[in-house]
C-alpha cells in the first residue's frame, strides 16, 4: 500500500489515514494468524514423516519462526487496541506523534524514530 503524505500533514492522523492504517494491520493480523496456523500444521506433518537427523534443527526453525510470527501478531492486535482507544500514532516515550511516514512503513509503532533509535541501543 503506497500512499503521498505530503510534510504539511505528517503528523496529522484523520480518519482517512486510520482506515488505510487500520486495513493495513487487520491484513497483517490475518497473515500472521494464517502463518502461526500453517506452521502448526507443518509441524504435525514433519513429527509425523520426519526421521532425519535434521529432526532438530527443524524444530528449532519452526520455534523460532512461531515465536516471531506470536511476537509480529502480538504487536499488531497492541497497534489495533491503540487505534480503537484513540491513542494510535503517538505520545510513546517521549511524548511526541508519529510521522505518517513512518506509521505507514511500520504501523505497529508505539514509540516514534528517536525513541526507537534510543531503545535499540540498549542493552
Amino acid at each position: 500500500m503506497t500512499q503521498q503524505i505530503s510534510a504539511v500533514d505528517n503528523h496529522r492522523l484523520d480518519a482517512v489515514h486510520l482506515r488505510a492504517l487500520r486495513a493495513s494491520l487487520q491484513e497483517d493480523r490475518q497473515f500472521r494468524r494464517q502463518q502461526l496456523q500453517d506452521i502448526a500444521r507443518r509441524a504435525v506433518e514433519v513429527v509425523e514423516t520426519d526421521c532425519t537427523p535434521d529432526h532438530a534443527a527443524h524444530s528449532e526453525v519452526r520455534r523460532q519462526l512461531t515465536v516471531a510470527a506470536q511476537t509480529a501478531l502480538a504487536e499488531t492486535e497492541a497497534a489495533l487496541a491503540r487505534m480503537d482507544a484513540g491513542r494510535y500514532g503517538g505520545f510513546g516515550r517521549c511524548g511526541r506523534t508519529i510521522s505518517l511516514q513512518y506509521l505507514f512503513v511500520h504501523p505497529q509503532a508505539r514509540y516514534c524514530t528517536g525513541c526507537q533509535q534510543f531503545l535499540a541501543m540498549q542493552p
